[in-house]
């Protein structure tokens, strides 16, 4: 019997056949999300990492197996979104490395190269975790080697593969608790057979169509351009940032004081340490008052007249990036965020972050993007705080990607990364603020109210499609249908005995009065509790909150 040959054409192929179906069922495997919130973006995420990879397939200047495969790894590797997408890209990079240098190769070469691949996607995976994309994965291959040992088709194995992939997707409710709790099947296993499927229909219509990627989707690094202010604008000019070391209990009446000798005050706890940012006409004053509690480190002022005097002469619109790429000044640590809505971008370059990632949920940013943000921080070093559980592995692969050291605080939210930024000292090593901001990840609980995308159950409570829920620790654990009753009841999960501090950051599609509504009930009901408060802007979360 003569061998089954496959070849660089195929490959091309079965991934753009593979493209065009992820496409079209995107929102098909979105539905999948176990939490009825609206950020299940597993196919949408899948689709975009795919675009990458099938756009540079398309740059392969032979059909030669290995050159194809190259360049699908490189494209995915580059346009890796979220878990799923970082997961998919290692599975096309550890398929393509067994392509490496060859022409053609054989169906048993092409079976044993699936292996590679699931061996190298379980690998990316610190936690690898059964019912899910790594265990699909790892099925179809099985079935791809049984099928290439079989049969003499490349069709044959990969519609038998589908099949036995098919049967343990069904199979992962059983395999993990919370999807069966949700009623629903794994997304990124579901997607990625979708994928497969698109391109066995590919290879067996003899004909496939590139789609172009719609460029309108990429998160791009936000910037922020500034326009010329005239001199009566600079109300106060010094920009004053520090550290106080004191006993947290001050950090109230330091706010109070503070209210009356500047504006864009943004002042946090974590640990022994409140991070202090005003903008004030009198630093001195300011660094006097607080020398009462305590000692200062990591005193910064800058004169924001200055700045805005030796931009107009160099250059009239300046944003954030080309701030940091045409600046001399190497910084020591650089620090990349991921964030969405103006306030909550804003706090963190008060916080004295150079780059942010526009980003989070339903927007997760390529590989791409974490790799340019760190190369523009003009660091030496960069942290990186990704704010969103899907994010931690692309900030992970962007690490590997660059020539500097740079360390991945892994933030699952924006509330957590602002308080693990509280803790940084750019005058500590990579290593010291990885540990310390590491930590206080450990101190900060989250919660988050939004709204529901579709019908779900809480416990034996029905939520139906539309109803404000409350999340905390990866559970639902408030509905209703007022904003001010699910956030005191999300609190109520929140809060315990030895808390001091509560923040919350409202979003975009939230009324001022309902804020203070709210916060005048927190205030009556933990009356032992400081409250503070912050205009997010972010989209589809009413409220991110933080708990300390």
């Amino acid at each position: 019997m003569e061998r089954c040959i496959v070849t660089g054409e195929q490959l091309k192929c079965l991934f753009a056949g593979g493209l065009e179906a992820i496409e079209e069922h995107q929102q098909e495997v979105d539905s999948l999300n176990v939490f009825p919130v609206p950020d299940g973006d597993t196919g949408r995420n899948m689709y975009l990492t795919m675009a990458a990879a099938v756009k540079e397939m398309e740059t392969a200047t032979t059909s030669h197996i290995g050159n194809v495969g190259e360049a699908i790894a490189q494209g995915s590797l580059m346009g890796a979104r979220g878990n799923s997408g970082v997961i998919l890209s290692q599975l096309l990079r550890g398929l393509t490395d067994g392509l490496k240098g060859k022409e053609t190769i054989t169906l048993q070469e092409f079976a044993s190269a699936w292996e590679a691949a699931v061996a190298s996607a379980y690998r990316a995976v610190i936690k690898p975790v059964e019912g899910t994309m790594l265990t699909v994965s790892k099925s179809f291959a099985q079935g791809m080697k049984k099928a290439a040992a079989e049969s003499n088709s490349l069709e044959e194995a990969l519609a038998q593969a589908i099949k036995q992939g098919y049967e343990t997707l069904m199979q992962t409710p059983e395999m993990l608790p919370v999807l069966k709790k949700a009623g629903v099947v794994d997304a990124g296993g579901k997607g990625l057979l979708v994928i497969l499927e698109g391109g066995l229909y590919a290879l067996s219509n003899g004909s496939y169509t590139v789609q172009k990627m719609d460029t309108r989707t990429q998160p791009v690094i936000e910037t922020i351009e500034e326009k010329p202010a005239e001199e009566e604008d600079f109300t106060y000019l010094y920009c004053t940032e520090f550290l106080l070391e004191a006993d947290p209990a001050v950090e109230p009446d330091i706010k109070s004081y503070l209210n009356g000798v500047g504006d864009s005050m943004v002042i946090g706890c974590a640990g022994s340490y409140i991070k202090v940012h005003i903008h004030t006409n009198n630093p001195g004053k300011v660094l006097d008052y607080c020398l009462q509690y305590g000692t200062l480190h990591d005193i910064k002022i800058d004169n924001m007249y200055d700045q805005w005097r030796a931009e107009q002469s160099g250059q009239t619109a300046v944003n954030k990036i080309d701030t940091a790429v045409n600046s001399s000044d190497v910084l020591d640590i650089g620090v990349v965020a991921v964030g969405c809505g103006e306030g909550i971008k804003q706090l963190f370059y008060n916080l004295g972050v150079q780059q942010v990632i526009e980003g989070g949920q339903t927007m997760n940013p390529p590989v791409e993007e974490f790799v340019r943000a760190i190369k523009e921080t003009n660091g030496r070093q960069v942290l990186i705080l990704p704010n969103n559980k899907n994010l931690i592995l692309s900030a992970q692969q962007a690490k590997e990607l660059v020539d500097i050291p740079v360390e991945v605080i892994p933030s699952k939210s924006i509330p957590a990364g602002i308080s693990a930024l509280l803790l940084f000292n750019d005058s500590m090593t990579l290593e010291e603020n990885r540990e310390r901001m590491t930590k206080q990840l450990e101190e900060t609980k989250t919660g988050e109210v939004t709204y529901a995308v579709r019908d779900a159950m809480l416990g034996e409570q029905e939520i139906k499609k539309g109803e404000l829920i409350g999340i905390y620790q990866g559970e639902i654990a408030a509905a209703g249908s007022s904003q001010e009753s699910v956030v005191l009841a999300l609190l109520d999960k929140m809060i315990d005995e030895e808390d001091e501090l509560i923040t919350i950051y409202w979003g975009a599609d939230v009324e001022a009065e309902t804020v203070e509504k709210i916060i005048e009930q927190i205030e009556e009901k933990y009356p032992e509790l400081e409250v503070d408060s912050h205009n997010g802007g972010q989209p589809l979360y009413y409220f991110l909150i933080s708990v300390e």
